[in-house]
């Protein structure tokens, strides 16, 4: 069992790749005149490999007011200080930048001195992990490894794309591949793209791991050297290269190389892999992939029973508990949230599964969370409003259905787009039903996307007791709260975990700033007319249902 001063210090190892710690550790030392805390040390680590403060303070399990609070009085100041920044103007992002541009950041020696009259010099079994994690507990998956390891190693695929959700364990997949498979390659890299790296400054960094010594640095150049050597290129958080709040596929600026750059790697002849990992999957795979051709797409899954089992056996329990196999399905294996509610389970209910079982809500841990926000964020609003239908349906439902009951402004040809795009970013499901395709949210999902819904009509149902008009309202106009010719059981459920917390929200906004409701539905009655356009199909019904309305 580590020591918290050990698990401190073991945090974020992979900052050392790419910086020189020791001397940047000293310089801080310097300026602030005392010794630098491990903890100060970790987070500065974290911030270095671009994660964000919310993210250090639960690995280091603190709290997030805590960690902010000891950071700025202490670490941020001496971060500005060897920065030459002035004080009070430090944002957690700019760290990385700030300290590459005093040369804190080490360059990556050429590993292969060319000859005089060569650009390039190989050096066979020449390895690189870089950012790769490093995995020491790996549960299941022994059918998919060989099935990956066919594909690149048997067909020679040129280009994979391993997609999921966030915490569905893809890393941790293509880790244990890379390290089966490695040897096999004259050369293997590893890079993470989570800071949306330009394609320019990858191709550099990749050419001269390669020993490529032109001074030119252009896909061509790359494409020459997979030509010659077998090349196996990984590369990680490859949705850090793709334009938040847009359908999937569209690139952000300085990144939009990466298109011609998948293309030419899938379809140019040469004997070389390059893996993609992400939540999302580009378009240029997703548009010609296919299992007769060269570009594969392989989407991650919660793990299978067997590898289920072994990890909560990792975490104590014998297997053979009662609802074992319940917990294992309703979380559909995903195998970050069983990590999650197998400590909830030792630690509160003593180990028992069936005890936990009878609680109605899932339980979504501070990471898991994390990671569905962040995902979230990136989506359209069209997305957004598709997966808060999905929620409130809480069953799978038919485009046909979906179309029905939206109030969209858009073309049916873009409800499709957006269902599309939700599913290559591994968001929703899809079934059949008698012959018809249905679509549906997997649990962890509905539970996010549930309370996000009721998150936001609820800022909204607050602003309209405080404003005392109907201005500001968006999602009451657009999604039903309650539907009117739902199962019974499904009413019940919208009832209880939508309407019920969103009305008590409005009776406490009312109730602590002393508005008197006769007063308020007398306002907005008066400016109804004005303020309701009219494509407001579900705002009478649902003000009714909240209380506004008599």
């Amino acid at each position: 069992m580590l020591s918290d001063q050990d698990h401190i210090e073991g945090l974020f190892p992979e900052a050392a790749t790419n910086w020189d710690l020791d001397r940047l550790y000293a310089d801080l030392q310097t300026v602030s005149g005392k010794e630098i805390k491990a903890v100060e040390k970790a987070c500065l680590r974290g911030l270095l490999c671009r994660y964000r403060p919310g993210q250090l303070a639960f690995k280091l399990a603190w709290t997030s007011g805590a960690l902010r609070v000891e950071l700025n009085k202490g670490l941020y100041r001496s971060l500005e200080a060897i920065a030459d920044q002035p004080s009070n103007t430090l944002r957690w992002e700019k760290v990385p930048e700030w300290l590459e541009n005093k040369g804190y950041k080490m360059q990556r020696q050429n590993l292969h001195s060319s000859p005089e009259n060569s650009q390039v010099n190989f050096k066979p079994n020449s390895v690189d992990w870089g950012e790769a994690p490093n995995i020491q507990a790996f549960y299941g998956r022994t059918d998919e490894v060989a099935k990956l390891e066919q594909w690149i190693l048997g067909d020679r695929c040129h280009l994979l794309a391993v997609c999921g959700m966030g915490g569905i364990g893809k890393t941790a997949l293509v880790v244990k591949l890379a390290e089966n498979i490695h040897t096999k390659f004259d050369y293997f890299i590893w890079r993470s793209l989570r800071g949306a790296q330009p394609t320019a400054q990858l191709l550099a960094d990749l050419l001269q791991f390669l020993g490529f010594a032109h001074t030119g640095c252009s896909i061509s150049d790359l494409l020459e050297i997979l030509r010659q050597k077998r090349c196996l290129i990984v590369l990680d958080d490859f949705e850090a290269t793709l334009q938040d709040g847009e359908l999937v596929g569209a690139y952000r600026q300085g990144c939009e190389g990466y298109a011609e750059f998948l293309q030419r790697i899938g379809f140019e002849r040469h004997q070389s892999s390059l893996i993609l990992i992400g939540r999302e999957q580009p378009k240029e795979i997703s548009m010609n992939q296919g299992e007769d051709q060269l570009i594969r797409h392989y989407k991650v899954n919660g793990l299978q029973r067997q590898g289920a089992f072994e990890l909560l056996r990792a975490r104590g329990f014998t297997g053979s508990e009662n609802g074992l196999e319940a917990l294992v399905q309703q979380y559909r294996g995903n195998p970050s949230a069983l990590r999650i509610v197998a400590g909830t389970i030792q630690e509160l209910f003593n180990g028992n599964v069936s005890e936990f079982l009878k609680q109605t809500a899932l339980a979504l841990g501070d990471v898991l969370r994390t990671l569905l926000y962040q995902q979230f964020e990136r989506l359209s609003k069209l997305e957004k409003d598709v997966l808060y239908w999905l929620a409130i349906k809480h069953r799978p439902i038919s485009l046909s259905t979906l179309r029905s009951q939206m109030n969209l402004q858009t073309s049916g040809s873009e409800l499709i787009d957006a269902l599309e795009s939700l599913r290559w970013r591994s968001l929703i499901e899809k079934l059949t039903e008698q012959g018809e395709v249905m679509f549906l949210l997997e649990p962890v999902v509905l539970k996010y996307v549930s309370r996000k819904f009721v998150e936001e009509v609820s800022k909204e149902v607050v602003v309209i007791a405080m404003q005392q008009d109907l201005k500001s309202i968006n999602l009451l106009r657009s999604h039903t709260l309650v539907e009117d010719l739902a199962p019974d059981s499904i009413r019940a459920m919208q009832i209880r975990l939508i309407l019920k917390p969103i009305k008590d929200k409005f009776a406490k906004a009312i109730a602590q700033n002393n508005i008197e409701l006769d007063t308020l539905r007398e306002k907005l009655a008066n400016a109804q007319p004005s303020q309701v356009s009219e494509d407001s199909t579900y705002i009478d019904s649902n003000l009714a249902l909240i209380g506004v309305w008599w």
